[in-house]
């Protein structure tokens, strides 16, 4: 069976859902996972740079029509840029029943069984700040790095779209380096045994 992963929205939806403080609508039983702490720096400050840009365009360009195109190119691109930024912030991963689903700025990389999850722990682990699957391990990171390592039983599959095709990461893995805001809380979860599967209890240890 094929695990469900949740609805997947558009930009302008994800605006209003975001605005709402909420995110797309998941299956019954699923708990979502957020990776969004320290994501919207940059964002911010692209749209402040946008705003004084509006403002000295006003002031410098004297045709009016050229004033009011390139304004509205630069409220277009903080527009475009916002809501790209809420497709992430509302599409966080989806922990089922019967699978981890994991995203990468709202797009599904992959789905892991969670009968193929040996091993989930909280480890910190620096260096590694974008989307990668190298030797046998994706890594799903922040700025700052990944928080969680996950080991798998079976090889997975992992796909990060991106605009152009040689951007795309891909590749299949045994283990998962993977960021979110509340690492603790998502091991637990993948320590516990799903009420209506007999899973076998995956490992729960702390690094020291």
């Amino acid at each position: 069976m094929t695990p469900d992963r949740g609805v997947h929205v558009g930009r302008w939806q994800a605006l209003l859902l975001w605005g709402r403080g909420r995110h797309a609508p998941i299956v019954a039983d699923s708990v979502v996972f957020t990776a969004v702490r320290g994501t919207g720096a940059m964002p911010l400050m692209f749209g402040v740079a946008s705003v004084v840009e509006i403002v000295v365009v006003h002031l410098l360009v004297p045709w009016l029509w050229l004033d009011i195109v390139l304004g509205a190119l630069s409220v277009v691109s903080i527009v475009l840029l916002t809501s790209a930024a809420a497709v992430g912030r509302v599409h966080p991963h989806v922990l089922t029943p019967e699978a981890l689903v994991l995203r990468s700025s709202g797009e599904v990389v992959a789905t892991v069984e969670r009968s193929a999850i040996v091993s989930a722990r909280l480890h910190r682990r620096f260096g590694v700040v974008a989307p990668t699957v190298r030797d046998d391990r994706a890594a799903l990171p922040n700025q700052d790095g990944t928080n969680v390592d996950i080991t798998l039983s079976t090889r997975t599959t992992f796909v990060v779209p991106a605009p152009l095709r040689r951007w795309r990461v891909d590749g299949t893995a045994t283990s998962i380096g993977l960021y979110v805001d509340d690492p603790a809380a998502l091991v637990a979860a993948l320590s516990s045994v799903p009420a209506d599967r007999g899973m076998r209890r995956t490992d729960l240890r702390r690094d020291r």
